[in-house]
């Protein structure tokens, strides 16, 4: 099963969503908040090369990939070290596949505020415990709903918590 970036990220964020998300049920673009990031994401770093691809992992935001970086912009911080994740697999695949990436930076424009993740051995050890542990969610029954503090500004609150 290839995993993506945004499954990393969801896997920290909440077991449930990451299930329910590869199983078909996507509610994130009736959501406002993404498509509010979405908007961010198009708007910031406009001298930038943005959206590449980076087969089925996922888009990156923007690179430079002659210093070995990789930028993500985010609207706010995604609980449980979902973003930190998912940009640690994106340089997991790109090293994986001959690509230099040393580190990633995480943008949070709205808060002035930048994250470096860096690529290291304990980044492989935790993109490799990530991975185990997304596939055996996935492989797994539905997990049950947990109400948290964040759940309100979910997609799938509806779905989970009728």
């Amino acid at each position: 099963m290839e995993l993506t970036g945004t499954d990393l990220n969801y896997l920290h964020v909440c077991p449930r969503k990451l299930w329910l998300f590869r199983h078909g049920i996507r509610l994130e673009h009736e959501n406002d908040l993404v498509q509010l990031g979405a908007l961010l994401g198009e708007t910031s770093f406009s001298r930038e090369e943005k959206e590449i691809p980076i087969g089925e992992a996922g888009v990156l935001d923007w690179a430079d990939f002659k210093d070995g970086v990789i930028h993500e912009t985010k609207h706010g911080e995604a609980p449980g070290g979902g973003d930190e994740a998912q940009v640690r697999y994106y340089l997991y695949y790109l090293n994986a596949r001959g690509i230099r990436a040393s580190r990633a930076i995480l943008h949070y424009p709205g808060k002035r505020k930048t994250v470096t993740v860096e690529w290291d051995e304990a980044a492989l050890r935790q993109v490799e415990s990530d991975r185990d542990a997304c596939e055996r969610l996935l492989a797994g029954p539905l997990p049950a709903a947990i109400r948290r503090s964040y759940c309100r500004r979910c997609a799938y609150e509806e779905l989970c918590f009728l």
